[in-house]
């Protein structure tokens, strides 16, 4: 656990006094999880955040919501934390601190029957719901017992935008629209007729086996199923696939909360040891301890931005976010807008040199960068991250295949995936303007 804060002696001071006294440099702006404690040590709250900072600070500023709060707030001596890669992760370490601990101030759960479970009926179309110790009878499988149904349900959330699925148990009718679920991906169509018994009983098969801990193995036959999908070009299905593995990828950065019950600087681990697989797979003479990534966007060479996102230390760092406007506009080009931007950036020399340089692309793109990076003299190694397979392209020839699993290809992901959503919301904001003069 890191240390957030500790307040100084009260000395009749309220807390809101204390908090302004506080060097708050170290409280962390990252998901995670924060446990107030009082003078004796004693653990009062878990609670859990998208970003430490701005939730701790909440406590301390504005105007709380009700006495127990306002009790917890004023009993509070010092804070710690944990990060965490993401919401959900976040979701699943407070329930088990919780859980562990027993807060005074967190829900007390003193009787094993107020638990809430997750269960999977037994019918044709199966179900996924929350029920209570004795709701479970005649469950085709159920986990639990859970000790926040907030939790419960919160989790729950997240997990149906993978893993698709139906509650309402409706009749089957291949003429009836289907439901509001269903455009919002949160439901394969079962009321419509839109999915047959086996392919919705796969999704609830992994739905369970994701539920008991077979995390890769779903990951992996979800990648297969995936790629067989676009051998026989079946898109739209290979689309769909790749959707569910790239929200279960996100949702499962880590293996689960016990790690970082057992390790609290479980992430920086994961972050240097993807460096060091890094330097391993793409045979680096040095860690990339800083790594730079580009990418383009525009509609026919229309209102054409490129993007700059960096990683240090293996987390992203926006610090060092650039954007570009491309000059040259006109036809599609993306090779020599990359050049472009790759040949504005080395102009800065007050920027710092990268280890690693990584371009959304292929060989065109890669090549191009390379070009540019090479004419300035640097010694830098540039490879270029193609989506549809996730091969990274090197200069002029090679490719290397870095497994679906393995650290070093999701931290290349992650900066990739970064750079790209950097660019297409500087894009999108051009466009905006664009459409806001011509409507003047």
């Amino acid at each position: 656990m890191q240390p957030a804060f500790i307040f100084p002696e009260r000395n009749g001071r309220k807390t809101k006094e204390l908090w302004k006294m506080v060097d708050k440099s170290a409280i962390s702006r990252k998901p995670g999880v924060y446990i107030y404690q009082d003078e004796s040590g004693r653990i009062l709250y878990v609670g859990k955040a998208i970003n430490l900072y701005h939730r701790i600070a909440s406590y301390f500023t504005g105007t709380l919501d009700n006495p127990k709060t306002e009790a917890l707030v004023e009993n509070i001596a010092s804070c710690e934390t944990i990060e965490v890669m993401s919401e959900l992760e976040a979701l699943i370490l407070e329930a088990n601190l919780i859980k562990k601990y027993l807060p005074p101030y967190n829900i007390k759960l003193t009787d094993d029957k107020d638990y809430l479970y997750i269960k999977i009926t037994k019918e044709d179309f199966p179900k996924i719901l929350t029920a209570r110790k004795k709701e479970l009878d005649g469950a085709m499988e159920f986990f639990g017992p859970f000790p926040s149904s907030r939790i419960v349900r919160d989790t729950l959330k997240k997990l149906r935008r993978t893993f698709p699925y139906c509650t309402q148990g409706v009749p089957i009718l291949t003429n009836q629209r289907p439901c509001f679920f269903y455009h919002l991906h949160l439901c394969p169509g079962v009321c419509a007729g839109k999915i047959s018994k086996e392919e919705y009983r796969k999704i609830i098969r992994r739905f369970i086996n994701f539920m008991q801990g077979k995390k890769d193995e779903v990951i992996n036959n979800m990648i297969s199923e995936m790629e067989e999908y676009s051998k026989n070009q079946e898109y739209e299905k290979a689309a769909e696939a790749k959707r569910m593995v790239s929200g279960l990828q996100y949702l499962t950065q880590s293996t689960n909360a016990q790690v970082y019950l057992e390790n609290p600087n479980f992430v920086e681990d994961q972050n240097r040891q993807s460096l060091e697989q890094l330097k391993v797979h793409l045979h680096l003479d040095s860690l990339p301890e800083r790594i730079e990534c580009y990418d383009i966007s525009n509609i026919q060479g229309k209102q054409a931005v490129g993007s700059l996102v960096v990683l240090t230390g293996g987390e992203i760092d926006k610090r060092w976010y650039r954007k570009f406007k491309i000059i040259v506009d006109g036809r599609p080009n993306d090779v020599g807008m990359m050049r472009e931007v790759l040949s504005r950036r080395i102009k800065h020399d007050e920027w710092p040199k990268p280890d690693l340089i990584l371009v959304d692309g292929g060989r065109g793109q890669v090549n191009g960068a390379f070009e540019e990076i090479r004419k300035a003299g640097w010694q830098i190694p540039v490879f270029g991250l193609a989506k549809r397979m996730e091969w990274l392209y090197q200069p002029e020839d090679g490719v290397i295949k870095l497994s679906k699993s393995s650290l070093s290809l999701r931290t290349l992901q992650k900066i990739r995936d970064e750079a790209h959503r950097f660019a297409v919301s500087y894009h999108r904001k051009l466009r905006e303007q664009v459409s806001v003069f011509r409507l003047v």
